[in-house]
């Protein structure tokens, strides 16, 4: 007898039984895709942490020779440091590294001891990676979650000022 033009039985369940099986053996697939996804992100987030401490650590060694000595050639190598620095991202929760790296710059800037040349390669290098049009947020607090009592104080406190 052939039903909807499949033919066979419509009372064998060898049809359905063959999809779930083939469903069941795609579980492990996915959850290895999954958990490869998991690993990867957080591999991804770690390589970035100690990218970001490493620059810190090295930007920190700068500032420190320039506070002591501003001149020429620690300006010099930190132009280089920077032209080997291919992104220097700003995160509104970790700022040391943003602010250290605005330090050193005026340090160089307002030094008379560093050459004017010298100066405008190491502001080309801030330019390029960012670094002075991120200085809106050297100042700002991180981003915290605000309570509706804490809203209504400033709401409050911004009418007793007007």
């Amino acid at each position: 007898m052939t039903v909807f033009g499949f033919g066979g039985d419509p009372f064998d369940n060898s049809m359905g039984d063959s999809f779930f099986s083939g469903l069941f053996s795609m579980f492990p697939i996915i959850f290895m895709v999954v958990f490869g996804l998991i690993i990867f992100m957080f591999v991804k987030m770690i390589f970035h942490h100690s990218k970001t401490s490493s620059t810190l650590k090295d930007l920190q060694q700068f500032a420190s020779q320039l506070a002591d000595d501003p001149n020429d050639d620690t300006a010099e190598r930190l132009a280089d440091y920077l032209r080997g620095v291919d992104s220097f991202s700003i995160e509104r929760t970790r700022m040391e590294p943003f602010r250290v790296a605005l330090g050193c710059y005026q340090l160089v800037m307002e030094s008379r001891s560093v050459r004017e040349e010298t100066k405008e390669r190491l502001d080309r290098q801030y330019k390029r990676l960012g670094i002075l049009d991120g200085e809106k947020f050297a100042d700002e607090a991180p981003p915290r979650r605000r309570s509706s009592s804490s809203h209504h104080d400033i709401h409050h406190n911004h009418h007793d000022h007007m």
